[in-house]
């Protein structure tokens, strides 16, 4: 009646997958309400092999100043230990456990698919991604391999929150 939905995902990752990325989902919002506040880690971008350089605590931003212009387009403005999202428009994630947050003004496709910033395209709406889990950053694109302690590799997932 409260317009609350409760996200629940169970799932089983199969044998043969090495280690994800990262698993969550990605909400798209109106442009105009890129602003947020945020409980979690912050108020830097910060992943699992990443995050000795933030601390815990109530953290405010938007889309812009989320956005890291990394020679090669890639993820960016990650937040790891959140437990809630309040977005400028009204709209709210909450967990009881952690998740990761990340708002951008590009989609994960458009950031796969750029291989220089000029051919980076804003998709003209704010990407909400709340993630179960995200992998460190080291990828071996241009330093060593990720360390298995970094990695999202666990073969089953429980995972909620929910949305206001």
């Amino acid at each position: 009646n409260d317009g609350e939905m409760q996200i629940e995902m169970s799932g089983k990752i199969k044998e043969r997958c090495f280690w994800l990325p990262r698993f969550g989902f990605e909400f798209k919002l109106n442009a105009e309400q890129d602003a947020f506040k945020y409980y979690g880690r912050g108020p830097l971008e910060n992943y699992r092999d990443m995050r000795q350089h933030t601390t815990t605590g109530w953290f405010e931003s938007d889309s812009h100043r989320e956005y890291v212009p990394y020679i090669m387009p890639q993820e960016h403005g990650n937040h790891a230990n959140c437990k809630a999202l309040y977005m400028a428009n009204g709209l709210s994630f909450e967990t009881d456990g952690v998740f990761e947050i990340n708002v951008s003004d590009y989609s994960s496709k458009s950031l796969t698919d750029a291989m220089h910033i000029d051919e980076l395209e804003k998709n003209g709406v704010v990407n909400v991604r709340i993630d179960y889990k995200d992998s460190g950053v080291g990828s071996n694109s241009c330093g060593p391999q990720l360390l298995e302690k970094y990695r999202l590799n666990e073969k089953e997932i429980q995972f909620a929150f929910s949305v206001k």
